[in-house]
């Protein structure tokens, strides 16, 4: 499957790095990133696949689907929202499928675009689904029959943006070369993408149903997978403010639901380098709160000159005791990572 991908973001990063499907064409709408190439603002070297600020050239790439990014911080400006209807109207008029990640816009809008991509025999898919705790109802009975005996690894952050995702991926990908049979649910809406068992986005859906979702989720990948272990990776973090509207992450209640509702086996806490103040506070609430111990501290170097890392890191597994790395940057220590997962 060919892809265009609208509007640079984490999400975006994630399909581009991990992603099933290929990429073709990347656009944003910042000039400052005009000309980027992906491969090397991810740090993993050039891959040719170039950000531009045409849109007109973008949708003339021969695409199956273009999926839309952003998420809510995105929104929440006029400007963007003006354009992204503009261009989703644009890719459906030319029998693209469109893959929306809004999780704020469906409903009535949501609707417009269906009928205009049913006109041109194409698919609007939207993200946001406040109902898809419904596709896992027949679970229900099966896990009070028998409980989810798989080993559960459920990565939970200080913070957005603290490598939760990408931890989860690489941490996947590394078990299955030793041999295992991995499961994973993925919580953002590029998870469908990226090669994740099951998606669920807990923002939209209510919030008594998303911890549930997120159980039966790991439940059904037991069932049909039979995986030697099942990973599962969160959203924001334990503390974050349920103010922090703009970016529509619904601050902490969103990785409570994650981390309840995956009921871990082992619990992996990442955090930005920036942010390794709230590592001791994450520590001690999920302990607290699920009777684990944190098993390894994954710190996101992104954007730290080196030596400074190495110093950080080194300070964070001194004073907690946690073997503590930089997936990307310090891949030295992976196998002690996996070793710690295995046993």
């Amino acid at each position: 499957m060919n892809a265009i991908i609208h509007h640079w973001d984490q999400n975006a990063h994630a399909i581009v790095r991990f992603g099933c499907i290929n990429v073709v064409a990347v656009y944003d709408e910042r000039p400052k990133l005009d000309g980027v190439d992906t491969g090397e603002f991810l740090g993993s070297g050039k891959n040719g696949l170039r950000i531009t600020n045409d849109f007109s050239s973008v949708i003339e790439t021969p695409a199956d689907i273009m999926i839309t990014t952003g998420e809510g911080f995105y929104f929440t400006k006029k400007e963007n929202v003006s354009e992204w209807k503009k261009n989703v109207e644009c890719a459906l008029k030319k029998g693209i499928k469109v893959y929306s990640m809004s999780k704020i816009l469906y409903g009535e809008k949501t609707e417009k675009f269906r009928t205009l991509a049913k006109e041109n025999n194409t698919v609007f898919e939207d993200a946001s689904d406040p109902g898809a705790f419904s596709k896992y109802e027949k679970y229900i009975a099966l896990l009070e029959k028998e409980p989810i005996k798989a080993p559960v690894v459920c990565f939970t952050g200080t913070s957005m943006n603290s490598g939760k995702l990408t931890a989860q991926m690489i941490t996947c990908r590394k078990l299955e070369e030793s041999g295992l049979v991995v499961g994973s649910v993925g919580t953002e809406p590029s998870a469908k993408f990226i090669g994740c068992d099951e998606q669920i986005v807990p923002e939209v859906m209510p919030t008594m149903r998303g911890a549930q979702a997120i159980c039966l989720a790991i439940k059904k990948i037991e069932h049909e997978k039979k995986p030697n272990i099942i990973l599962v990776a969160g959203q924001t973090g334990l503390r974050a403010s349920v103010r922090d509207i703009s970016p529509s992450r619904a601050g902490a209640i969103v990785a409570w639901q994650v981390l309840l509702g995956s009921n871990p086996d082992k619990v992996v806490l990442c955090s930005k380098w920036s942010n390794i103040e709230e590592i001791r506070s994450h520590i001690a609430l999920i302990k607290h709160s699920t009777g684990k111990d944190v098993c390894a501290i994954i710190i996101n170097g992104y954007g730290c000159e080196r030596e400074k890392l190495m110093n950080i890191m080194s300070d964070v597994e001194n004073k907690t005791g946690i073997l503590a790395f930089d997936i990307i940057a310090t891949p030295e220590k992976i196998t002690q990572y996996l070793n710690t997962l295995k046993n």
